[in-house]
């Protein structure tokens, strides 16, 4: 590249908040073909209607499919013990499982823009739709929405990064970017508050109405409370707000665990919130389940993926646990031929197959951001933490144990009883793994318990304190001069 060539990641990052609010008008042309197109001059022309108000909404939303799926995989997932990736996938992702990856990485620099992109959006909506003559509840839950979306996405940035940019307006300029980090403990007070905002604004328990789905529910803000709560450790505050999640009886676990995964029951009665994919338009899919799928056995043109589970991982399974059937396969039936695959690199994970996706890398697969079994696994963490494992504790882990029995009262998991505070610290860090494995959660909940660098030594992979962040991408350094590197990088 010559010197004085934008690279196409820098300029995209350069212009991202500029474009935000045009994203923003052409979600409003798709929904509506009726509407009067905007003017991208200025957003007094933009924010008008209640329309407007959900179309802007909605464009928050809509880049939620860009942070989750396998980015969030190979953040979360492939850094760990639990996951594995064929060497031909190339170096950007290999060097997740092999602690390899640089600030040049450009996984990185995506979720990073990605991610300040959703805020941007939310932060337009924060500061426009009060203006907006329209319902005061609808307003009110518009509002809070945003609130809780920029406040989970600012949540996954401070888990990646630790400091931040903490961004509450929209950016106006975009060519003098300059804008330091704040202290990571900065980034969580505000992550709170949007949470308590969130809260106060009385969002819905549930959506039943088309075009309402998957928006942000009274449950999730709570879920994510509790689990902010419970990174912070304040596990007062975390057990607070999973048991009143638990106590709304607005959810419930599948009686059987391999309805928790396929696409037909996607925002079910475990769903709590998800990031949306479909079929409406080919681009909305999730290329989860072609990735995860056993080579020869996806059933448009017949590929497959290259992620594979870890040995060590399968293993760790207690014999007869349901779940190690649900989600750990070696043979697959391809729908399109009925033809029966075998895995040729190892075990492979089902959790997310859809037999009729869209489109090659576009399947119709949510990816779960929180469900009512974390909600459980959480408040039995935070108990233990508070008291040691109480009655309270117990049936919540235990809860998610009886279904892996599935049915068979004599089968593993067993019920547990009598453990001391820090037996049960680790069977509830090993249940998350065996329950919520594959699902965006490990590496978060291995440096929550400290575990991280331990987990992956034992593991075999190379790991360094170095590691317990992630690298500020080198290409935002290259736009704001005023952001420094995390050490090691």
């Amino acid at each position: 590249m010559k010197p004085d060539t934008i690279s196409p990641v820098k300029l995209r990052t350069l212009l991202c908040c500029f474009f935000a609010m045009m994203l923003i008008i052409l979600e409003s042309c798709k929904k509506n073909l009726n509407e009067v197109p905007y003017s991208f001059l200025g957003e007094e022309n933009s924010f008008k209607t209640a329309n407007d108000a959900t179309v802007a909404i909605n464009a928050v939303y809509d880049k939620l499919r860009t942070i989750y799926g396998m980015t969030m995989i190979n953040m979360a997932d492939l850094n760990s013990e639990e996951l594995n990736v064929e060497a031909t996938v190339g170096a950007t992702v290999l060097d997740f499982k092999e602690n390899t990856y640089s600030a040049a990485n450009s996984i990185f620099d995506a979720f990073y823009t990605n991610c300040y992109l959703l805020i941007d959006r939310a932060n337009r909506v924060l500061r426009n739709v009060p203006g907006i003559t329209m319902d005061a509840t609808a307003k009110a839950q518009i509002l809070g929405e945003a609130r809780f979306l920029r406040a989970l996405i600012y949540f996954d940035l401070v888990q990646a990064f630790g400091d931040v940019p903490l961004v509450l307006i929209p950016t106006t300029d975009v060519v003098n970017v300059n804008i330091e980090r704040v202290p990571a403990e900065e980034v969580y007070i505000q992550i709170i508050s949007d949470l308590k905002d969130a809260e106060a604004a009385n969002l819905p328990a549930k959506y039943t109405s088309s075009g309402t789905i998957g928006r942000a529910t009274s449950g999730a803000v709570k879920s994510i409370l509790a689990k902010v709560y419970l990174t912070r450790r304040d596990y007062t505050n975390a057990a607070l707000y999973a048991k009143q999640v638990i106590d709304s009886e607005s959810y419930s676990l599948f009686p059987d665990y391999k309805d928790v995964f396929p696409p037909e029951n996607k925002n079910g009665q475990e769903h709590i919130f998800s990031a949306q994919y479909s079929c409406v338009k080919t681009t909305y899919g999730s290329s989860m389940a072609q990735n995860f799928s056993i080579y020869f056995s996806y059933p448009i043109n017949q590929g497959g993926g290259v992620f594979n589970a870890d040995t060590l991982y399968v293993n760790s399974y207690l014999t007869g646990d349901y779940r190690k059937h649900v989600t750990i396969i070696t043979q697959k039936v391809n729908p399109s031929n009925n033809q029966l695959v075998v895995a040729r690199n190892g075990p492979c994970i089902d959790k997310y197959w859809d037999p009729s996706p869209c489109a090659e890398f576009g399947a119709r697969n949510n990816f779960m951001i929180i469900r009512y079994a974390d909600v459980l696994l959480m408040y039995a963490e935070a108990e233990n933490e508070l008291s040691g494992p109480t009655v309270a504790a117990y049936d919540a882990i235990n809860q998610v144990r009886t279904r892996a029995r599935n049915g068979d009262s004599s089968a593993n998991p067993q019920n547990l009883t009598g453990l001391s505070q820090s037996e049960f610290r680790e069977a509830v860090l090993q249940e998350r793994g065996w329950e919520l494995c594959y699902e965006g959660h490990r590496r978060w909940d291995l440096l929550r318990s400290g575990k991280y660098v331990s987990t992956l030594q034992a593991a075999g992979m190379p790991v360094s304190q170095q590691n317990l962040l992630y690298p500020i991408p080198q290409h935002q350094i290259d736009v704001n001069p005023a952001l420094t590197q995390n050490p090691g990088y």
